[in-house]
C-alpha cells in the first residue's frame, strides 16, 4: 500500500501529529500558497487514510488521520527513525476549526495562557501577531465568551479574561506543533 502514495500522500501523512487544516499541512510539506493541497487531502480520504472532522465547516476544515493512516504515518516514520505521535482528544472540532482559520483568534488563544486584561492579553498576542490591535483583541476576546471559550469577569474596575475548561482543550491542542 506504501508504494502506491506519491511522495505529497506520503509528506502529508507525515506531518500529521495532530489534526489540521489544508493551510498548515501545505507550510509543513513546504509547498507555496499557490499549491494546491485539496486535492491531494481528497485523493487520502478516499484512501481511508485521513478524514474530515469537521465536514459541515465552510472554512477552517480540519483532517485527522483514520486508524489505518495512524498505522501507515507509525510505518513510514519509522522508515525515517523519526518518533511516532499522534494527538486527537474529545473536542469541539468546529469550534477548534473556527479558531484556527484567523490568525488574530490563533494569536489571542495562545496569548490567553492565565487570566489576563484585554491590554496584557493584546501586549502578549503581539508576540504572536505584531498587526494584532486593541480593538482587534477585544472584538476577538468578545466572540470567545460568546463561543464560551473564555469568561470575562470584572474584578474592581478591571476587566479579565480567562479560558473556559473548553478554552483550555482548544488552546492545548493548538500548542502541539
Amino acid at each position: 500500500m506504501k508504494q502506491a502514495l506519491s511522495k505529497r500522500q506520503k509528506a502529508v501523512l507525515e506531518v500529521m501529529s495532530k489534526p489540521k487544516n489544508p493551510a498548515e499541512i501545505r507550510g509543513q510539506i513546504g509547498l507555496s500558497r499557490a499549491n494546491n493541497i485539496n486535492s491531494t487531502l481528497k485523493q487520502l480520504i478516499d484512501l481511508n487514510l485521513i478524514r474530515c472532522l469537521n465536514s459541515k465547516a465552510k472554512t477552517g476544515k480540519l483532517y485527522g488521520l483514520t486508524k489505518r493512516g495512524e498505522n501507515l504515518r507509525k510505518i513510514l516514520l519509522k522508515e525515517k527513525s523519526m518518533p511516532f505521535n499522534y494527538a486527537e482528544p474529545h473536542l469541539n472540532w468546529p469550534l477548534y476549526g473556527w479558531v484556527i482559520c484567523g490568525r488574530q483568534k490563533r494569536a489571542i488563544l495562545k496569548a490567553l495562557s492565565a487570566p489576563m486584561s484585554l491590554r496584557y492579553i493584546k501586549d502578549k498576542a503581539h508576540n504572536y501577531n505584531p498587526r494584532i490591535s486593541r480593538e482587534n483583541a477585544n472584538d476577538i476576546l468578545q466572540l470567545f465568551v460568546k463561543k464560551e471559550i473564555a469568561l470575562k469577569q470584572r474584578q474592581g474596575v478591571r476587566v479579565i479574561f480567562t479560558l473556559t475548561k473548553q478554552g483550555e482543550k482548544i488552546r492545548n491542542q493548538l500548542l502541539i506543533p
